[in-house]
């Protein structure tokens, strides 16, 4: 059930429901009268208002008596045509243009928009909508001018609809495509070379990290070799010497012994053991020096203790090397080779295995070296600390944190045992350092020539 009821100078009012009473379903449209319609209210000393037979209202004032006739009042059915006018950035007019490009850093945005209506124009209201910024529809009432500020660089569409004094809507409206311009900082390009510039600059630091390890890591290295040369000297120039004279000395009291006698050969012999052990002392001396080691030594270092090894066994050993040598640091020679030693003669000694390999890997980035063999394995409890009395393991672990490599022991009894050093390239090749960068670079940017 409805009705309709015509209001004189009283507020709008869209529509008023009844929720109560005897009708509760009964919705009445109320169609608002003013001064836009010719409508003079105000007062009298009488009732104002009254219905007359045939159905007009009639209102009276102190000066005018009015009338309505609801049976005769006229809706208006056309909705009405939208025009977007101008369009204003930071107070610039531009014309209302499909795909109009405004500058970039634009920060204020106004679109001044009409309706054509010929009945009551001062009635029209408006919706607006900026697509790719708005979710909804916002309501402008009466008011022909939407604002925007701060809208970042894009491609946006304004649209606008309006309906007429009797809420007529044109669905369909006016629109408006528009592009607001980036700045240069704005652009994708821009945000690229930013991306790159922070990897570059996090690649910097990176690369300056690695380089004040690396020369911590040559600094210890450096000590740790000069002490070597200081024990080789010391050993040269006091026991060696002091031995070689006691020596000589034997040698002369042996020659006044008659050579028919026992105790001249007993001397002699003793004698030769003691060149033996003197010869022995120097060549150690002599690898503690930082000239005894050469890109060659490691590979045939362990090859020849392999070998040696395998006189006292059946136990077939092959040592191969992969890439292309680098000259070693004298530190990571000499500490490389013992753990290599140590990890082969375990493996002749304890695994009962039927075959060791070697591998001597050479990186650009580091050097490695790989010692296996498929006899029973390590008891999983002596990985960690090792049979106690014996200190294999743990040396090996040791000399290993002395260079500032890892090193990684795997063991069952299915598969054997693995011994697998890996050690830096910083810390392992004597390079130049420029060279290296350079190297490094060439890598980087895939040029091999």
């Amino acid at each position: 059930m409805s009705g309709s009821i015509q209001s004189v100078g009283s507020p709008p009012l869209p529509c008023l429901i009844f929720g109560s009473g005897g009708y509760p379903d009964l919705v009445v449209n109320v169609k608002t009268l003013d001064a836009l319609d010719g409508v003079r209210p105000g007062r009298a000393p009488f009732q104002i208002a009254a219905r007359s037979t045939d159905g007009r209202l009639w209102f009276a004032n102190d000066l005018v008596l009015q009338m309505v006739d609801p049976g005769r009042q006229v809706i208006n059915s056309v909705p009405p045509p939208v025009h977007i006018e101008a369009v204003k950035a930071d107070r610039r007019a531009y014309s209302a243009l499909q795909d109009l490009h405004l500058p970039a850093l634009t920060r204020d945005l106004e679109f001044d928009y009409t309706a054509l209506s010929l009945v009551l124009p001062q009635r029209v209201r408006f919706r607006y909508r900026l697509e790719g910024y708005d979710t909804d529809w916002k309501d402008a009432g009466t008011r022909r001018s939407a604002f925007y500020t701060n809208l970042s660089p894009d491609k946006y569409t304004f649209r606008v609809i309006a309906c007429n004094n009797d809420g007529v809507w044109n669905e369909k409206g006016a629109a408006l495509t528009f592009t607001l311009q980036p700045a240069f900082f704005q652009t994708t390009w821009f945000n690229a070379l930013c991306a790159v510039v922070l990897i570059l600059f996090i690649w910097v630091l990176y690369r300056l990290r690695v380089q004040i390890a690396t020369e911590r890591v040559r600094v210890r290295l450096s000590v740790q070799l000069a002490e070597r040369e200081r024990i080789a000297r010391e050993l040269h120039d006091t026991l060696l010497q002091g031995f070689q004279g006691l020596a000589l000395r034997f040698q002369g009291v042996v020659k006044q012994i008659p050579r028919q006698e026992p105790i001249r050969q007993q001397m002699e012999e003793a004698l030769d053991r003691a060149d033996e052990a003197l010869l022995e002392g120097r060549n150690r001396v002599r690898d503690l020096r930082s000239e005894s080691a050469n890109d060659d030594e490691l590979p045939e270092s362990l090859a020849s203790w392999a070998e040696a090894l395998e006189h006292d066994s059946k136990i077939e050993a092959r040592v191969s090397v992969v890439g292309t040598r680098q000259l070693l640091h004298p530190i990571v020679y000499d500490e490389a080779g013992q753990i290599g030693r140590e990890a082969l003669t375990n493996a002749f000694r304890h695994s009962r295995a039927s075959k060791i390999e070697v591998e001597i890997i050479y990186y650009p980035e580091s050097l490695r070296l790989r010692i296996r063999d498929d006899g029973d394995g390590i008891d999983q409890a002596l990985l960690g600390e090792g049979r106690s009395g014996h200190w294999g393991l743990s040396g090996m672990r040791e000399r290993a944190q002395k260079i500032g490599a890892q090193i990684n022991i795997w063991s069952s009894p299915e598969a054997g045992t693995e011994i697998d050093l890996t050690i830096p390239a910083t810390a392992a090749y004597q390079r130049d350092l420029k060279t290296s960068h350079l190297t490094w670079l060439k890598r980087f940017v895939g040029w091999d020539g």
